[in-house]
């Protein structure tokens, strides 16, 4: 029997931006924009991604 090899394959994906202020970004803080997102696509499957205006879909 053949196993089927993903054609891309995404484990645990975080993604983090610099959101710090103050006078040289002394108050450090990050915005969580993604945080661990796992998926496989194979071929022959389609894959969508929704959701509304400015939530983060190109991030």
């Amino acid at each position: 029997m053949e196993t089927r090899k993903p054609l891309l394959e995404l484990k645990n994906l975080k993604k983090y931006f610099d959101v710090s202020t103050g006078f040289f970004k002394k108050e450090r803080a990050y915005l969580t924009a993604v945080d661990d997102v796992s998926f496989e696509i194979f071929k022959a499957e389609t894959f969508g991604l929704v959701g509304e205006s400015g939530c983060g879909k190109s991030t």
